[in-house]
């Protein structure tokens, strides 16, 4: 009896004591892969996605890795003005969220007239709308307790007026600067909440190209900014840990980044249209 007891109470204390991490589209691309580092270091995992299928697989296939890991999954179509809450109210059932991860979005590609007026539409409410809303609705809880991480994916496109890809640089760059205001309004009060922006720059081998209809544009291919999943989840992993406001990741795109600082706008424009074009 006692021994039970005792097997009872390591079992309560170990899921206290356990960290919890929310991420928005955790199962593929850089989501995914900082899924693994999260679960390389204990963390229980909560996904929220919109294909159950892929859900499933991704699941299994992390599982694969982490046999102990805990792991829920959520399928919902985060573009939806209501799925915020619904994905808030879902989590509360875990405990506490010790990291939120604001991963989902996606790009669309084309003449700013021409591209599907839905897509973007859609893009705009999951990009900007779902992820102010969680941001917000974490936040609160993180302050009461003042303790937690968001970590919000922008993109290195929330610097450059990016030609065929207007409204999707939009979007980052509102992710981009709503995230470092309020890391700075968090820093003024002396919170322990702490907010980090991600801006990576072109990711290869992740599903994002296709779904943007941005086969064969030449900023995937350059070289000049590209990285790999892996790449991006480590620098913005340890970016998370280290506690900083803004993470660039993948050499490439720092380099360019700095490069760009001093380099005449007409140059930096015209290789913007250069980058942004297809090369078939």
């Amino acid at each position: 009896m006692i021994q039970e007891c005792i097997i009872c109470l390591q079992l309560y204390l170990s899921y206290i004591m356990e960290k919890t991490v929310l991420i928005t589209g955790g199962s593929s691309g850089i989501g995914y892969e900082m899924s693994l580092l999260f679960a390389r270091d204990g963390y229980r995992i909560l996904w929220v996605s919109k294909p159950p299928e892929e859900l499933s697989m991704a699941k299994q296939k992390i599982t694969a890795v982490y046999p102990d890991l805990n792991i829920s999954t959520l399928a919902k179509d985060l573009s939806r003005i209501s799925a915020a809450k619904e994905v808030y109210e879902w989590a509360a059932e875990f405990g506490k969220i010790d990291v939120l991860v604001n991963s989902a979005g996606f790009g669309s590609y084309g003449k700013f007239t021409e591209t599907p007026l839905e897509k973007d539409l859609a893009m705009i409410s999951l990009n900007i709308t779902n992820l102010y809303q969680m941001t917000r609705l974490f936040l609160v809880d993180m302050e009461k307790r003042n303790d937690g991480k968001i970590m919000n994916i922008s993109s290195s496109a929330s610097y450059f007026p990016l030609p065929n890809a207007a409204v999707y640089a939009a979007t980052k760059a509102f992710v981009r600067h709503m995230s470092n205001a309020l890391h700075l309004e968090l820093k003024s009060r002396n919170s322990k909440v702490q907010i980090t922006t991600i801006c990576p720059g072109a990711i290869l081998n992740t599903g994002f190209q296709e779904a943007a209809n941005m086969q064969n544009v030449r900023t995937f291919s350059s070289g000049l900014a590209s990285a790999t999943p892996q790449e991006v989840a480590k620098d913005a992993y340890n970016g998370l840990l280290a506690g900083k406001k803004i993470v660039h990741t993948g050499w490439k795109f720092r380099l360019n980044y700095w490069v760009t600082k001093i380099t005449p706008s007409f140059i930096t424009n015209s290789l913007l249209v250069r980058e942004m074009e297809r090369t078939s």
